[in-house]
């Protein structure tokens, strides 16, 4: 198997760097930044990918670990890891993510890091793709049944199943619970996945995490982060797809 430089640097397949457009995206982190004053400092995009949103901000950072998607636009770039971001503490106004942070290993490093390079005051705009499912390594959604072993077409009809909502929901009920009553900083709880490094076959084939909204939103309300984007219990409790925006204090 590939490694994930490997991966995300091989210019042959553009399609692992995301779309290069990105409206609805764009909106929502234009109506965030809009609504919320950020302090003095760069607005840092991590996961950049091919430059869907390089326009966002006349502040805009680029940050990806593929040099051939920072090629592809013209703005500030920077090639790092987003487990270990190249600025100074306490450097960066604002932080947004989207689809990005469940295609790192570990992303509870990116978190530490957002922490870390934030000022007091900055905003963090995280939207990965949530609930990765455990099959989308295999392409079992998106392959034809003739190219399926025995076992995959029968995981594959049981895909409308095991995606339904209420299931999904009673799984998620006593974790969420749970961390609303805790006291003290929380771990960011989210499940591993092994990702196809080989080829893109379809959308989150290569996430290596499958990540609830709310462990997000528990992991920094724990550490007294004001959740402007789900402020009350009910909001918290009922967060699906949507981004989750903080401020740091």
């Amino acid at each position: 198997m590939k490694t994930p430089l490997e991966f995300y640097n091989d210019a042959s397949d553009p399609s692992r760097w995301g779309r290069v457009e990105m409206p609805e995206q764009g909106e929502v982190t234009r109506r965030w930044l809009e609504r919320l004053p950020l302090p003095a400092g760069p607005v840092v995009e991590l996961g950049s990918g091919a430059g869907g949103l390089s326009s966002m901000h006349p502040r805009y950072v680029a940050l990806d670990y593929s040099l051939p998607a920072l090629a592809l636009f013209h703005a500030p770039r920077v090639n790092a890891d987003m487990q270990l971001l190249p600025f100074r503490d306490s450097s960066v106004a604002c932080v947004f993510s989207w689809a990005a942070l469940e295609h790192v290993p570990r992303p509870e490093l990116v978190l530490d890091e957002i922490a870390r390079v934030l000022v007091p005051g900055g905003v963090a705009i995280l939207a990965p793709a949530w609930h990765c499912r455990p099959w989308a390594a295999e392409g079992l959604e998106f392959l034809p049944y003739s190219e399926l072993t025995p076992t995959q077409r029968i995981r594959k009809r049981l895909i409308p199943l095991r995606n339904n909502i209420l299931l999904r929901a009673a799984r998620e009920v006593v974790p969420r619970v749970l961390a609303e009553v805790r006291s003290g900083p929380l771990p960011f709880r989210y499940k591993r996945l092994t990702p196809n490094l080989e080829r893109y076959i379809g959308t989150d084939c290569d996430a290596f995490t499958s990540m609830d909204p709310h462990a997000m939103i528990a992991w920094f309300r724990s550490r007294g982060w004001e959740v402007a984007s789900h402020a009350t219990r009910k909001a918290r409790m009922m967060a699906r797809h949507e981004a989750v925006v903080v401020r740091k204090p």
